[in-house]
């Protein structure tokens, strides 16, 4: 991941070019896996063969940052121009491989000081308000899609592929106006020493930026197969009715059991007589055992009730019409539990050593635990580990839905390709068991192609400013570590003890109540009271 934190200490003094007509001006930056260069200005020359609108350059030289020393590369930018409309087309080429291309913006509109937002943003907030630093990376939980507004002013990034994007919005130093700079990562598994960027549209004059997000969504859907949510062949129809999901908290990494089977029977029996049964889906978080600590072994918890004990909550869950949602790891593994996590472990982007990722203090001393790793579902075995998995789980206890924790996390993994991972992931599940609803923790636009349902994520507000970058497609519910009734409890979750939200209706959201060990004892009332809300205002 990128820091934000990070920068150069001197002027890379890239020589910027004007848009005609504008206050805009454009510089670009090449990263190889060696360093940085930007375009050589004495080599830098228009174009003489394009259209009488290409404002772009050619460079048949490349400067270290900083201009101080040339270097062999190039570059070929095509800047075409339609009214208001910009497009940027870079090639870059250079002896070592590309991992990286930077097109930065200076001269901005002053109406970019009032902030900018992505259709992810909460509504009535902004990023970069009156200059502040602020970076956005796709696809992350701020930036649910390539595409941006500020002012009058968007910018979209039409990539067939789901690839690293990043805004970074901030005033150097040496800078006399702030700088947008739009970062673009080559894929780290077919890195070569010549690439072309996706085009980068830049729009000014903007009236409606919700109109320009649909153009920008008319791409993505055809980029990445989206299917609006009413023809989606992989939404189970009972989903359409769910209205509340109750997060039934199994067994904490330390071994502390928050609910076991017969526990969350009784929970399921209590709800319902509060909402109709086939309006719920049960979500089982810890039902394997340890949470986490016995990833990616996944078979009931013996201290829960073993498989006896998930039979009968299954049957308990069939007679009062609820849906069940046990929960697996889309990455995380147990070393001493996986003994070929290396095959299938992330690398960092040079493939040059493992990626230690979401390494969190389970048992309170302080220190991530030093057995936990993030494991790849591009890799085939890993892939087919998850797949027999979930199969067996949904063949013997006959669950209506497997819910795949930390997926809406990407990588730039040089062994597998990720999202493609994920869709074999998907295709095989479904070929398997047509019917089963697949959830995610997460989301972003291609995501939201392959899993239908997602969890917000923990700590973004759910009211989103352009829901319909979601809602068109899918819908989301409340987190895993939302808090439970009462103390606020996050069960198996590493986040001990957060207040509940208030429960708002928001686009697209199925609202969520957590069941920890004193939850119906001490706060049967407000769990009750949910339950009733829920059937009221739930989106169908």
């Amino acid at each position: 991941m990128a820091l934000i934190d990070s920068d150069l200490s001197f002027d890379p003094r890239d020589p910027y070019f004007p848009v005609p007509g504008t206050d805009l001006r454009w510089a670009v930056q090449i990263f190889t896996t060696g360093n940085g260069y930007g375009l050589d200005a004495a080599s830098a020359q228009p174009h003489d063969n394009g259209p009488h609108d290409n404002d772009g350059v050619r460079c048949d030289r490349l400067a270290l940052l900083g201009q101080q020393r040339t270097s062999e590369g190039g570059a070929d930018i095509e800047l075409r121009r339609t009214g208001d409309h910009l497009e940027w087309s870079i090639n870059v080429r250079h002896p070592e491989p590309v991992k990286a291309v930077k097109l930065l913006l200076t001269g901005l509109p002053a109406s970019t000081r009032g902030g900018w937002w992505a259709a992810n943003t909460p509504r009535g907030h902004a990023h970069g308000v009156d200059g502040q630093r602020f970076q956005l990376e796709y696809p992350g939980p701020e930036w649910a899609t390539p595409w941006v507004a500020a002012g009058d002013l968007t910018i979209s990034v039409r990539d067939p592929l789901v690839r690293r994007q990043i805004l970074h919005v901030h005033q150097p130093a040496y800078a006399s106006a702030p700088i947008a700079e739009l970062v673009h990562a080559a894929p780290a598994s077919n890195r070569t020493t010549t690439y072309q960027v996706p085009p980068i549209l830049l729009r000014h004059n903007v009236s409606a930026p919700e109109a320009d997000l649909a153009d920008h969504m008319s791409f993505v859907d055809r980029a990445h197969r989206l299917v609006p949510w009413e023809k989606r062949t992989d939404v189970p129809e009972w989903l359409r009715d769910i209205a509340l999901v109750v997060t039934l908290h199994g067994q904490h990494w330390t071994g502390y059991v928050l609910n076991t089977f017969p526990a969350m029977a009784e929970a399921l029996r209590f709800i319902t007589r509060h909402i109709d049964g086939h309006r719920v889906l049960a979500y089982l978080p810890g039902w394997e055992g340890r949470y986490y600590h016995d990833y990616p072994s996944y078979r009931p918890g013996e201290d829960l009730g073993g498989a006896a004990g998930l039979h009968a909550l299954a049957g308990t869950a069939r007679e009062l019409g609820v849906r069940l949602m046990p929960m697996f790891g889309g990455h995380g593994a147990n070393v001493a539990q996986y003994p070929d996590w290396e095959r299938a472990v992330f690398r960092n982007d040079t493939d040059r050593y493992v990626e230690l990722l979401n390494r969190p203090d389970w048992d309170s001393d302080r220190s991530g635990e030093g057995d936990q790793v993030f494991l790849n579902p591009g890799e085939p075995g890993f892939r087919e580990h998850l797949v027999e998995s979930v199969s067996a789980v949904v063949s013997e206890f006959g669950v209506d839905a497997a819910f795949f924790d930390t997926v809406g996390y990407w990588f730039n993994d040089p062994r597998h390709e990720l999202v493609d991972g994920y869709r074999r992931l998907a295709d095989e599940l479904r070929r398997r068991h047509p019917g089963l609803l697949l959830a995610a923790e997460g989301w972003w636009d291609a995501l939201s192609g392959i899993f239908p349902l997602s969890q917000q994520w923990f700590g973004v507000d759910r009211d989103l400013r352009l829901p319909q970058v979601l809602t068109r497609y899918a819908r989301t519910t409340g987190h895993l570590a939302e808090g439970t009734p009462g103390r606020g409890s996050t069960g198996v979750h590493e986040k001990g003890f957060v207040p509940r939200p208030p429960d708002v209706e928001r686009a697209g959201h199925i609202p969520v109540v957590g069941i920890a060990d004193d939850t119906l004892p001490a706060h049967a009332d407000e769990v009750a009271a949910i339950a009733r809300w829920a059937q009221q205002h739930a989106p169908r």
